[in-house]
């Protein structure tokens, strides 16, 4: 299984062909439409995002980006837990409500 799951990323992510008859060598990126490497690209192909609509908003949104990081938090259910926040010098105990 992990075999397989391994050789459909190289498939995924391998480079296009040369051609070797009579056009000079050049090296195109497969996941991108313009040919070139990209990190987005890569990581897109190695996680791909199941983040639902809303989440992305938050991105665009003009707030500091720790305002955003907490929003995004927030909707998910997935703020700090209490000693999370202790650890940060944050208000609390350090007991989970």
């Amino acid at each position: 299984l992990e075999v397989d799951a391994w050789d459909s990323l190289l498939q995924d992510i391998a480079l296009l062909p040369m051609d070797v008859e009579g056009a000079p060598d050049s090296i195109s990126w497969r996941l991108e439409s313009t040919g070139r490497f990209s990190t987005k690209s890569l990581y897109s192909a190695i996680a791909p995002s199941s983040a639902l609509e809303p989440f992305s908003l938050i991105w665009d949104i003009r707030l500091p980006l720790k305002i955003r990081i907490f929003l995004w938090q927030w909707i998910r259910g997935r703020l700090p837990s209490g000693v999370e926040v202790l650890k940060r010098n944050g208000p609390g105990d350090g007991m989970c409500p």
